[in-house]
């Protein structure tokens, strides 16, 4: 079985990585993928014609999101059992990614983690995993936290 675990290296997702991988049995290999999912800095210049950073500025912005999605990938890896795992870095909007990431690998199961956002939270942030399940090439193993963060909060 090829899982797909998709990871941000937050709390959520590394507990879906865990429980995803030890949920499912037989698994032949795992793919831990991370999505860039901002441009940079440059991309918005606020109306004003021309980069916003200099080429070399740009280049060391981006070697820090890559250092950033490395580390993100390193963290979920430590948290999973002894399978062969592959690493991918994607850029893009996240769940987009997430599933053609999924189709282009045949991946016979996508894991990922949901911060268990709700109300108008989730109404203006969206919901990455929400996406995915419905747009996925294959089934969705969705991991909330035990707790949402926004449990305590009043209506």
């Amino acid at each position: 079985m090829h899982v797909l675990v998709a990871t941000d290296g937050s709390d959520a997702s590394l507990v879906a990585a865990r429980g995803g991988c030890n949920l499912l049995r037989d698994i032949g290999e795992v793919t831990l993928l991370t999505v860039l999912t901002h441009g940079t800095p440059a991309d918005d210049a606020g109306g004003i014609e021309g980069p916003v950073l200099t080429p070399d500025e740009q280049q060391a912005w981006l070697q820090r999101e890559l250092a950033d999605a490395r580390e993100q990938l390193v963290r979920t890896e430590q948290v999973l059992r002894a399978v062969p795992v592959h690493e991918v870095i994607e850029e893009g909007e996240a769940a987009a990614a997430i599933c053609k990431e999924a189709a282009d690998l045949g991946a016979d199961v996508i894991v990922v983690g949901s911060h268990g956002r709700t109300g108008v939270k989730r109404f203006f942030l969206g919901s990455v995993s929400e996406r995915v399940v419905r747009h996925a090439p294959c089934p969705v193993l969705v991991f909330r936290p035990a707790t949402p963060p926004d449990a305590g909060a009043t209506p």
